[in-house]
């Protein structure tokens, strides 16, 4: 089921990811809170893709146990990038149930 989620949001289909992966009452919790619900999910996705372009994405852990998953991830854009994110999961009957997500993002190229 990660690596759909992972695999899908890469070829941009948010949509597609919405419905296979996720829960319709899925809980995200965010920077910007308790967000319920696969339209809040599909807002989150769009308010990232806006900050990361065309991103090219890491996964250096993934870490999965029964219905419970954590992500570290990295992305490259043109204009910004994040050095560390992580998101945790919790997955149950196939779908996301739970979703946290942080990241920092920051502006400019990578200082690689």
């Amino acid at each position: 089921m990660l690596e759909d989620h992972l695999e899908r949001r890469e070829r941009g289909d948010i949509e597609g990811d919405l419905e296979h992966n996720y829960a319709p009452d899925v809980i995200l919790l965010c920077e910007h809170g308790v967000l319920k619900g696969r339209g809040q999910v599909r807002i989150s996705a769009k308010a990232l893709a806006d900050q990361l372009p065309d991103a090219a994405f890491r996964f250096p852990v993934k870490a999965v146990d029964g219905e419970h998953a954590l992500l570290h991830w990295s992305a490259q854009s043109s204009n910004a990038r994040v050095d560390l994110g992580v998101d945790t999961f919790v997955i149950h009957d196939g779908r996301i149930v739970l979703q946290t997500v942080s990241y920092q993002l920051k502006h400019g190229p990578s200082e690689t």
